[in-house]
């Protein structure tokens, strides 16, 4: 050390200069142990002691001064320093001020970047005195890694800031008490404001249906929100109100409870859906229109050709019996007059077909269900397909041999029974036997009839209970395409359901399942 810490007064005894010696090698140690890098000024500014921190950063830094810069002015050193690096001069303005007395304590942070990293520190000057002399400690501490998480720190936060403004969703914070905190950019255009006239200003002033709600905890409103927010309605600054997506989530923050709410305006969005579903409902009108059309063209198509048959054999059996009745014979006449009879009631059949597949009371005021036993009902349908068919045989039924109640309109369930077995007939060979099953458990009653004819293709299924649809192979095999539509419609009037499966070529099977009484 080329000058001492201490300045000894003439006249002092060698055990006061022991004691000197002694406090003067404790300070030095002192100073060693510490991380900063600490210089000691006099009271004109000369380096009068440096500490270990400082003698190893001047070697890590090349610095060529002998003593590592002991007897050096320091203040010289600012100030020569000064027309190239401002904070020179503060420094050495600050330390005068020090000396000085015009304040006990000066502090600057500095960057001390070297070619192969980037350094920052702080300098700071503290005032003492030592035996009646002025001196200054100039302590450099090292803050890079604290500045380097400060300068990450800013930067996530400017990131986290850059993100959050160019979001396309509203982001607002608020309270445990609902009075708003902060609003990114895109929340204050979907209301119409500024993000800075919203702070300090409550929810209510956005949500109307906060308005009768106290200044409470918002904990009720978030709990019914959930995790997965709702729509409801929003208010911008001109009053009006749109709707929009909320969802909110609340956590701890410092103690205190903070809510982060997502928004989303849905005006847009509202509006597209609306379109759409004008769009559906056209499309859906525009398809019954298109249905009802085809509707009309099979009926036409349906009705001249089935009235075409009837009425032409109608009108040969009449002309017969106008022309050579006196010739005829008594069969030829009875013959005429069957043939007369058979197309009459064949025309009366297809007139109630179209009646009641057309009659809105169907389903309604002729339904009159009571309990009924259906093993005795399945055959006493069966009996009379027999009879008008006049089969002997040809109908197999298969039942439980007990009873099978259920409510059911013997008269209208009949229809369907009858036109199922009517069609199982009508496409099948006559040596072909047609089977009707019956089983049952406690809850419902399913009927079978299967047939072993024609079969149909399996592009006509889907559609095969339209009125008027027949199926493509059907040929010139007489029909009207009713049948089915009424079946299912008395079906479906006892709560029951009616299905097929049909292999060309194989046959069909129709599936009827009734619910039972008291099921």
């Amino acid at each position: 050390m080329t000058a001492s810490l201490l300045r000894p007064r003439p006249g002092t005894n060698g055990e006061l200069d022991s004691v000197r010696v002694e406090a003067e090698s404790f300070l030095k140690r002192a100073l060693d142990a510490l991380t900063e890098h600490i210089a000691i000024l006099d009271d004109r500014g000369r380096i009068i002691h440096v500490n270990a921190a400082w003698k190893r950063f001047a070697e890590q830094n090349n610095y060529r001064a002998p003593e590592y810069g002991i007897g050096v002015n320091y203040l010289e050193v600012c100030d020569k320093s000064a027309s190239y690096d401002p904070d020179s001069a503060l420094v050495a303005k600050g330390i005068r001020d020090v000396m000085l007395r015009k304040r006990d304590e000066y502090y600057l942070e500095y960057p001390c970047h070297s070619p192969t990293e980037k350094r920052w520190y702080v300098v700071r000057a503290t005032y003492f005195e030592w035996y009646g002399h002025v001196r200054v400690i100039v302590a450099h501490h090292n803050i890079t890694e604290i500045k380097e998480v400060q300068v990450e720190l800013r930067e996530s936060k400017r990131r986290l800031e850059a993100i959050l403004e160019n979001l396309v969703d509203g982001i607002i914070t608020f309270d445990d008490g609902g009075w708003i905190e902060s609003l990114n950019q895109a929340g204050g255009v979907i209301f119409g404001y500024q993000p800075v006239e919203l702070i300090g200003q409550h929810l209510r002033l956005l949500i109307p249906e906060l308005d009768e709600r106290q200044n409470g905890s918002m904990r009720s409103f978030a709990s019914r929100l959930g995790n997965l927010g709702d729509e409801m309605e929003g208010r911008r600054k001109d009053g009006t109100t749109f709707p929009m997506y909320f969802a909110i989530n609340r956590l701890e923050l410092d103690n205190r409870v903070i809510y982060t709410a997502v928004i989303q305006d849905f005006t847009e969005r509202k509006f597209l859906e609306q379109q759409v579903w004008d769009k559906e409902r056209l499309n859906l009108a525009l398809e019954q229109e298109r249905e009802l059309r085809d509707l009309k063209n099979r009926f036409i198509s349906m009705m001249s050709h089935e009235l075409r048959t009837p009425l032409a054999a109608i009108q040969l059996a009449s002309s017969m019996l106008k022309f050579y009745g006196d010739r005829a014979s008594e069969s030829e006449k009875r013959e005429a007059y069957d043939t007369i009879d058979q197309q009459v009631e064949y025309l009366a059949e297809l007139v109630s077909d179209v009646m009641t597949i057309s009659r809105s009371d169907f389903t309604g005021k002729e339904f009159k269900p009571e309990p009924t036993d259906l093993e005795t009902w399945c055959r006493d349908v069966i009996e009379s397909i027999q009879h008008a068919h006049r089969m002997a045989s040809g109908i197999e039924f298969i039942g439980p041999e007990k009873h099978v109640v259920a409510y059911i309109d013997t008269k209208i369930l009949r229809r369907s029974m009858t036109n199922l077995l009517n069609n199982a007939i009508k496409y099948s060979p006559k040596e072909k036997c047609i089977t009707v099953q019956l089983v049952a458990d406690q809850h419902e009653a399913i009927i079978t009839i299967q047939d072993r004819g024609i079969g149909i293709p399996e592009a006509d299924l889907s559609r095969l209970f339209e009125p008027f649809h027949r199926a493509g192979n059907v040929g010139t095999i007489q029909g009207t395409g009713l049948g089915l539509a009424i079946a299912r419609q008395a079906v479906e009037l006892h709560g029951g359901t009616i299905s097929v499966s049909s292999v060309v070529g194989e046959g069909t099977c129709f599936t009827i399942v009734l619910p039972l009484a008291g099921s």
